[in-house]
């Protein structure tokens, strides 16, 4: 990769990073519609507990497991574009369809089965390129200044999304208020073919990677494995994130529904918090970006995870009486995105060479993932216990939003102490 500053600033250059950056914002839009109370909205009319729903809200952790067949045939791919393009755009494509399966004649148990294998299938277009994009797009920005850019990405997302999901969130309740609310579902289906149509177009706009059609001879997997999983340093990036994913699988898929069955929000209110939330991170994101390229990807890491550790901490306070304060908590929860998303993928960068990077990437995404799904299926377990012991645990009144807040405080805790250990000391590389 080459470290001239005018390369960066050329105007092909230029266009792939203005349309990579796009790209980002329409794939988040879609990412918007199935998560957190969209999507509990769609499981409820199935039928689906809160259990259920906090489950199947996690099954983006279990999708990464589809990354390691990236691992298997991403040296062996010589046309980035084309293969970025074809299993994204039909992993959106999919996506879109997810809000059409309340039209289907069939009864609800049907329906929740097709939606799993629908989402499942969509995940795995996603992600089975997403590092292969991640680095084709980074490809055009100078490493130098990578986690502006990606902080400057973000913020166009957080921005426009803003708009989007409260547009979407009041349109959906005024439906949903006049029992209109299958048309509040195509509503959604329709703009995420819109959005998907702009995806697609704006992956068109990237310049090739024509480096990836070099005839080199990929590499071989026991030389994968010697620099990612042989790496000490790798390894721990890799412990990180599973704590973080813990942390973050154990009590956020399970909010969507206490939100609007606990704390009575309507999804258009949802929306708004979720806006301030989407605010606050907006506003510190590229102060993030800037903190991470001065002092290294791991600071910035440890930074965004006292922030988290504020917001679990006062999640666990948070019910029917002080529903409020789950306005704080989810402030305070996407501020420390603005400082864990793009660090938790750029660390890659910092201890693996640039070689091996969608690999690494792949491996990390897939052992957290794993080990995030398991927390929420435990975490599900311990909320259907609870509410089968009317909000109990232990003879104490409680809700389990609110042990789960605890539990994930603790995994943010020790992913705090365990950054600080293992790398915070550590050299790093900038490629």
């Amino acid at each position: 990769m080459s470290d001239k500053p005018e390369l960066y600033n050329s105007k092909e250059y230029k266009i792939s990073q203005r349309a990579y950056t796009l790209e980002c914002m329409f794939e988040y839009f879609i990412s918007l519609l199935v998560a957190d109370a969209f999507i509990a909205k769609l499981l409820k009319y199935f039928g689906a507990s809160d259990a259920l729903c906090g489950v199947i809200s996690s099954f983006i952790s279990l999708s990464f497991l589809f990354q390691i067949f990236s691992v298997i045939v991403m040296g062996r791919i010589r046309n980035t574009k084309k293969t970025a393009i074809i299993f994204h755009t039909a992993a959106q494509f999919l996506f879109s369809c997810l809000y059409l399966i309340p039209f289907l004649p069939v009864d609800n148990g049907a329906r929740r089965i097709i939606f799993i294998i629908g989402i499942l299938a969509a995940y795995f277009g996603n992600y089975f390129v997403t590092n292969l994009i991640y680095k084709w797009g980074n490809s055009f920005v100078d490493p130098h200044r990578r986690a502006r850019f990606s902080s400057t990405k973000e913020m166009v997302s957080l921005f426009s999304g803003m708009i989007v999901s409260l547009a979407l969130g009041y349109a959906i309740d005024k439906l949903d208020e006049s029992g209109d609310l299958t048309h509040g579902f195509l509503l959604s289906s329709v703009c995420m073919f819109v959005f998907c149509a702009a995806d697609f177009i704006c992956l068109m706009c990237i310049k090739n990677d024509n480096r990836e059609k070099k005839p080199e001879k990929p590499p071989k997997l026991s030389e994968i494995m010697k620099n990612t999983l042989g790496n000490k340093d790798y390894v721990n990036t890799v412990i990180l994130k599973c704590l973080w994913w813990g942390a973050i699988y154990v009590t956020i898929g399970f909010l969507g529904t206490y939100k609007q069955d606990e704390l009575y929000y309507t999804l258009a209110q949802i929306q708004i918090i979720n806006i301030a939330g989407c605010a606050g991170r907006f506003v510190l994101t590229i102060l993030f970006g800037r903190f991470s390229d001065k002092h290294g990807f791991v600071k910035g890491i440890q930074l965004a995870l006292i922030v988290a550790a504020a917001g679990f901490a006062v999640n666990i306070f948070t019910a029917p009486g002080t529903r409020w304060l789950i306005i704080v908590f989810i402030l305070l929860y996407n501020i420390s995105l603005a400082g864990t998303f793009q660090n938790m993928i750029n660390i890659s960068y910092a201890f693996v060479d640039v070689k091996y990077f969608v690999q690494a990437a792949a491996l990390k995404d897939c052992i957290a993932g794993l080990f995030g799904f398991i927390c929420a299926l435990l975490s599900g377990r311990l909320l259907a216990a609870i509410q089968e012991n009317g909000n109990t645990l232990f003879g104490i009144p409680v809700y389990a939003q609110q042990v789960q807040s605890a539990i994930s405080l603790i995994f943010v805790i020790a992913a705090l102490i365990f950054a600080q250990v293992t790398l915070s000391h550590k050299k790093t590389m900038i490629q």
